[in-house]
């Protein structure tokens, strides 16, 4: 085969660029900002901002679009513990992922303020103060900001705190969007009233969400028995099965009929993908979603007022080879761009991510 002539290879040249040049202005501009305030892309380079992909870390949320935060917390998780090391572990894994999200086009820190609001601090070690009282306070102060609030657990009794704060600050009960393998609306357990498998019993019991206009997704497994309350309350409880008979457009189908409008919140159980792509959690289950059918309902979830999301049941001490904290923190990302979206729409003006340069 002939080589390539001289007047190809000239013009091949005239398209090599230095490593941050793009066509795409939107980047040019954002590298441009954030890497003269400490950002670095090169995920195994030291990092100025040690937060949630680099968000910034403040202790005061004031002016912030959407706080991010741990909740490490394991105290009511039924089975094996480790879920309280989550969101360290994702704050880890998350300097690979970022900042542009190739689906929607959009950099979520040139859409809105983010800000890591650091890890809720314990004042006790029973775990109805922590719930009800520290992971309450916390998701408080983010909500009385202003911010949309993504946390990151811990077991999925955290979620139960942040509806509390969220219901409370917002005078409302929210639409539900929940994925999982497990309903979570059992009764009491050990003593526990709100534990990681009473949690949306409760929070419909208190108010939080709204029953009839909340939908649960990739639903399975042995303990079908214990989601009576979900039925008889009139939520509607998708099963991994059905996902994949019916399909991702159906199930947004069935979303869009029950959660209109209406101020909507997000909870990801990591546990709702099969057990083959996420044995890293505490209650691993066979014959569950696939992570693109997660990505495509959180990416279909953009048109629905989200104000608050959460990611729970990453456990790193089932994740030897850090494949579960990849994927999780991958679908945190994804949950970030989904209220990026969802508080943009909202404000209707954009609001970039500052950092200080340390």
């Amino acid at each position: 085969m002939a080589k390539v002539s001289p007047q190809r290879l000239e013009s091949y040249r005239q398209l090599d660029a230095a490593a941050f040049e793009f066509k795409n202005t939107q980047v040019q501009s954002f590298f441009a900002r954030a890497q003269a305030q400490g950002y670095n892309l090169d995920p195994e380079a030291f990092h100025q901002h040690q937060g949630f992909f680099q968000a910034p870390h403040v202790q005061d949320p004031t002016g912030a679009d959407i706080a991010v935060f741990g909740c490490p917390c394991d105290l009511g998780a039924i089975g094996l513990g480790g879920t309280r090391h989550g969101p360290r572990a994702v704050r880890e894994r998350s300097r690979f992922f970022g900042p542009y999200n190739d689906a929607t086009g959009q950099i979520p820190f040139e859409q809105c303020q983010i800000v890591d609001f650091g890890d809720v601090e314990w004042s006790s070690a029973q775990l109805n103060v922590r719930v009800e009282q520290d992971i309450y306070q916390h998701a408080k102060r983010a909500a009385e900001a202003g911010a949309y609030t993504l946390s990151c657990g811990g077991e999925h009794t955290s979620s139960y705190g942040v509806l509390k704060a969220l219901s409370e600050v917002h005078d409302d009960s929210f639409s539900l969007i929940h994925i999982d393998a497990h309903s979570d609306t059992m009764a009491s357990w050990g003593g526990d009233a709100v534990n990681d498998g009473s949690v949306f019993r409760q929070a419909v019991l208190q108010g939080f969400v709204d029953p009839e206009r909340t939908v649960q997704i990739g639903i399975r497994g042995r303990s079908d028995f214990l989601w009576e309350f979900a039925h008889d309350t009139g939520m509607k409880v998708i099963s991994a099965d059905e996902v994949f008979e019916k399909g991702v457009a159906w199930v947004m189908d069935c979303v869009r009929e029950r959660v209109g409008a209406e101020k909507t919140y997000f909870s990801f159980d990591v546990d709702g993908l099969d057990s083959s792509y996420m044995m890293g959690t505490t209650g691993p289950e066979p014959f569950g979603l696939t992570p693109r059918q997660v990505r495509d309902i959180i990416l279909a979830s953009r048109e629905f007022d989200v104000i608050g999301a959460d990611m729970v049941e990453l456990n790193p001490n089932r994740d030897s080879n850090q494949m579960a904290s990849h994927l999780a923190t991958g679908l945190f990302f994804e949950l970030l761009c989904l209220l990026a979206d969802c508080r943009l729409k909202s404000v209707g003006r954009a609001n970039p991510t500052r950092w200080l340069k340390i």
